[in-house]
């Protein structure tokens, strides 16, 4: 995996005591060792965002993305304050919300180019359904030892071409602004996901927040199966038929769906952000100062800063030099 990583808050200086920043990271004991004072002027944030259980030793707060795991997690990292939430319970709630819109799509999916999306589930599930229109895009990742930009736009064309010869009737658009992404969410009746184990699907949540149900395939692990429920969506088991379905069965009740509500209720920026900031300020009472954190944002993305293009260890060594005492 790519060492990614969102400064979330610098540190700064008040009556000679350094108040430490925040930096969310999915490598936190990397990015200390390429950094040795780091944790004198940051409290690290793990976001595992990936399947099996979070590992980082220098973890000062522990995103748990799958729920099976936290009480392990508690007893192995008995230092660290563990919660309940991972990135995608950071969605925006106020960025993603309904539209009044025509849905010109029955599905929408947005998914990155790697394998294990499993894009071919989704072309041969639409193909089934030749009088439906879906939609589908996604980026490219950073080329890493475990996926290459390369490779992904070969697959990319070669599930277009297959749609093209199953006549799946699927639009094929570039990738989309973040601005236009609850737009075109909103021109969809439903979300489908047809990923093998990842994370908390961002995608998902986003899909949520704008009252569309979700499908997800009932293999893809805890972790990127939260927050499914008869009020959210509907669990398929990974084959062109079942996931056909599962969509004629969701479209004919969509009634029955109110996944807005639940998220407003449950998850979401409003409920993990405050649960974020006083695990801070619990680190910051427990080291002697102050800070309340209340000016801290967070989306549950990276906001760019992306190991390998030169910018996030620049922008955490520039944060350490100007709070060096």
């Amino acid at each position: 995996m790519e060492l990614s990583l969102a400064m979330i808050a610098e540190p700064r200086k008040r009556n000679g005591i350094v108040e430490k920043g925040v930096i969310v990271a999915n490598q936190c004991d990397r990015l200390s060792k390429i950094v040795p004072h780091l944790k004198d002027y940051f409290y690290l944030v793990e976001r595992r965002g990936w399947l099996w259980m979070n590992s980082e030793k220098t973890a000062d707060v522990k995103l748990v993305d799958d729920l099976t795991t936290l009480e392990e997690t508690k007893r192995k990292f008995p230092e660290a304050i563990v919660l309940e939430f991972s990135n995608g319970d950071f969605v925006d709630t106020d960025l993603f919300h309904p539209l009044n819109i025509p849905k010109i799509y029955t599905g929408i999916q947005i998914a990155a180019w790697p394998a294990f999306k499993r894009h071919e589930l989704f072309v041969r599930a639409a193909a089934l359904l030749p009088q439906e229109r879906f939609i589908k895009f996604g980026h490219f990742w950073q080329k890493s030892r475990w996926f290459d930009r390369n490779s992904e736009a070969v697959r990319r064309r070669k599930i277009i071409r297959l749609a093209h010869r199953l006549h799946a009737s699927i639009d094929f658009p570039g990738e989309a602004d973040a601005s236009e992404v609850n737009r075109l969410v909103n021109t969809a009746k439903m979300g489908i996901l047809t990923s093998e184990h990842e994370g908390l699907s961002r995608f998902k949540m986003e899909c949520l927040s704008a009252d569309i149900p979700v499908l997800v395939p009932e293999d893809a692990g805890p972790a990127t199966t939260r927050h499914i429920n008869e009020k959210t969506g509907m669990l398929f088991k990974p084959t062109p038929e079942d996931l056909a379905e599962a969509i004629r069965y969701v479209e004919d009740h969509l009634g029955s769906f109110s996944p807005r509500a639940y998220v407003l209720g449950h998850t979401g920026v409003h409920h993990a952000l405050p649960a974020l900031k006083n695990a801070l300020r619990m680190l910051a009472k427990r080291d002697g100062f102050q800070r309340d954190y209340e000016e801290i944002s967070w989306n549950g993305r990276n906001e760019g800063l992306i190991w390998g293009r030169g910018k996030a260890i620049a922008e955490v060594k520039n944060a350490v030099v100007r709070c060096n005492p």
